[in-house]
């Protein structure tokens, strides 16, 4: 995946520096930021909440009329929940974070709107928290667990007047299926400066 990565990283100037990118929709590359609101399924019994907000950044390009790719970089906000009984306490606490690659099909309804599609593989490490407090004793276990999942998701694009700004809103399903969390449903807005 990280090989995927730089690989990425390294050839986009080198397309665009090689004439590739034109003015006509052919190669256009952006940058963006998204804030989510995201569904948590656990596979733990808990009193967390299951609502995350997270913020993302991403890289990519639109290749052609119905084509992109991006890469991102998420991380989730924290949540937690305290059990308290005569003089013992136990804090638990959890958040993710995620890197990964998407491929987008763009379907045009107008000149300013489309409606698209992606498919991806992204590596979800979510990192788990409990402190354990016993008559004045405390313990403190950190843990996480790393996995590479696929992940599918829906949209709607709305391009500014000028081509150079877009703003979206997104759902993404992903099946996470490690040791905390079994699926993750992503609902997120977000803008993008296009080249």
């Amino acid at each position: 995946m990280k090989r995927l990565l730089l690989i990425s990283a390294c050839l986009l100037p080198i397309c665009a520096n090689a004439g590739i990118y034109t003015h006509n929709n052919n190669f256009r590359p952006y940058i963006g930021i998204d804030a989510g609101l995201n569904i948590a399924d656990y596979t733990l019994q808990t009193d967390l909440d299951e609502t995350y907000y997270s913020a993302k950044i991403n890289a990519g390009a639109r290749i052609g009329r119905n084509f992109g790719v991006e890469l991102f970089f998420t991380h989730s906000s924290t949540n937690n929940v305290q059990y308290t009984q005569y003089l013992n306490t136990i804090e638990h606490e959890i958040y993710y974070m995620a890197f990964g690659f998407d491929i987008y099909g763009y379907y045009n309804i107008t000149n300013e709107f489309d409606f698209f599609t992606t498919f991806g593989v992204a590596n979800y490490k979510v990192y788990n928290k409990l402190d354990y407090t016993e008559s004045l004793n405390a313990t403190e276990i950190k843990e996480s667990d790393n996995r590479v999942s696929t992940r599918i998701g829906i949209g709607l694009m709305y391009t500014f007047p000028g081509d150079s700004i877009s703003a979206l809103i997104q759902y993404n399903y992903t099946p996470i299926n490690n040791e905390f969390i079994n699926t993750m449903s992503e609902f997120s807005v977000g803008f993008r400066y296009n080249f």
